[in-house]
């Protein structure tokens, strides 16, 4: 963090906030650009494919659990444990990542969780059971950490400052075209084959990203060192840890009934698996939508965005938790629902942004930790409650905690956040205030942001 950022603090909560540096940024760790501009962007664009092969591998079973839990032998809420154990490992993984990694090369590192999803693939495509099933998504939990920690921020090491931005969201577009395409087409691809092919196609994703990254990633050194301690920024300050709350919940409510969304269009509307398909389908596309939207309003309505947003999932979960039958109805929530949802990722990290000093390096690890710990929690919580009350009572679930989640941002530090960014007039001004005495809370916010950049 530049020193004019460094010294400009919210009134009143002591909280340095950072509104230049983009998401991914300040989840970087350190690593070092070797290549120049002209060969930058084949390995932007490579780290992109591996975020679309992970993100694609995390999500079949959501599309086809039905398929996969009849043939392992297994329950609904059982088999919901394929998207219960990689959040697991994700949350763990992460911050030990982050800790733990500041000495490998970045380049090996991106590839190698790119082989690892490779593996995760191969395992859980030939799986004779639930465990060997389970096993395989811990290893893909793994990547999805490493990837969350380290995707972005590799790539944004390659280019010139004034394309980091456009860097980022090459990558994040492995993440939307992944999550827009994954649910529809495994769930077709179940539905003419059989849910393995399904992982084949993902392992081929997988590999052609391993070899674009082998031909296209150049050396990037190895990372910096992060501090256990800074870790826990997220928590320390008043409005990272608003946010920080508030996206969690939403993400447990979202993956409380979208674990089971397959299963539930068939009790509650009794569509057919070709019917669950258009419908996932039209999901990710209203989830698209949302979340270019999104990119325009988090400039100036965070709050509003990310509440917003929250409030969406809470009404059409409630909404489909009273229909039984009425098809058009139910297609038109289920749009509603993935229209609230797609904003999620793009408001949460956002907010991460402007509110957690970028200088503090793992902050975003544990922030990543949390919302996959969420997700974990909010399946296996969908489960238990599918499998006991059946897909209403995880529908209203999933808005109790998504309503509770979009009004905690009603506070004061919720109303920080919202904030227009100061100047370069303001700036100056505060840059050379004199204070008497710093403000209760002050000290601690600041002192987390006066640790040198490494």
């Amino acid at each position: 963090m530049t020193k004019r950022t460094r010294d400009l603090a919210k009134r009143g909560t002591g909280i340095v906030v950072d509104r230049a540096v983009p998401a991914h940024l300040a989840c970087r760790i350190g690593a070092r650009g070797r290549a120049g501009e002209r060969s930058a962007w084949p390995a932007v664009v490579s780290i992109a494919l591996g975020t679309f092969a992970l993100v694609f591998s995390e999500l079949i079973p959501v599309g086809l659990l039905t398929d996969i839990s009849g043939h392992l032998g297994v329950s609904i809420g059982t088999g919901g444990l394929m998207v219960v154990v990689p959040a697991v490992a994700a949350a763990v993984a992460a911050p030990l990542l982050a800790l733990c990694s500041a000495r490998l090369e970045r380049r090996a590192v991106l590839v190698g969780l790119s082989a690892l999803v490779l593996a995760s693939d191969v395992i859980g495509g030939i799986a004779p059971g639930i465990g060997v099933m389970l096993a395989a998504r811990a290893v893909l939990g793994v990547c999805v950490g490493g990837f969350w920690v380290f995707g972005a921020g590799a790539a944004i090491t390659l280019v010139r400052e004034q394309a980091r931005g456009t860097a980022v969201a090459v990558v994040s577009s492995g993440i939307f075209i992944a999550t827009v395409a994954s649910l529809p087409a495994a769930s077709l691809i179940g539905t003419l084959t059989t849910w393995r092919a399904a992982f084949a196609v993902a392992a081929v994703f997988a590999l052609i990203a391993v070899a674009a990254q082998l031909a296209a990633v150049p050396r990037l050194g190895p990372g910096g060192r992060v501090r256990p301690r800074s870790l826990l920024t997220v928590l320390t300050l008043p409005v990272p840890r608003t946010g920080l709350v508030a996206a969690a919940a939403i993400f447990f409510a979202n993956f409380a009934a979208y674990t089971y969304i397959g299963p539930l269009l068939h009790a509650r509307a009794g569509l057919g698996a070709s019917a669950i398909t258009l419908v996932l389908l039209g999901f990710g596309l209203a989830g698209a939508a949302s979340n270019f939207t999104a990119g325009v309003t988090v400039r100036r309505h965070l709050r509003a965005t990310l509440m917003g947003s929250g409030l969406l999932i809470a009404v059409s979960a409630l909404l489909l938790a009273t229909v039984t039958g009425a098809r058009p109805l139910t297609i038109a929530l289920v749009a509603v629902w993935g229209l609230g949802f797609g904003a999620v990722p793009v408001a949460a990290q956002s907010w991460m942004a402007r509110a957690v000093p970028a200088n503090v390096e793992g902050g975003l690890a544990l922030f990543v930790s949390a919302l996959q710990g969420s997700l974990a929690a909010g399946s296996a919580a969908g489960g238990v409650i599918y499998d006991a009350s059946g897909p209403g009572a995880a529908l209203v679930l999933a808005a109790a905690v998504a309503a509770a989640g979009s009004l905690t941002l009603l506070g004061r530090a919720g109303a920080a956040i919202s904030a227009p960014p100061a100047g370069p007039a303001a700036l100056a001004r505060e840059r050379g205030r004199e204070a008497p005495a710093p403000a209760q809370g002050a000290t601690g916010g600041a002192g987390h942001s006066t640790q040198p950049t490494r």
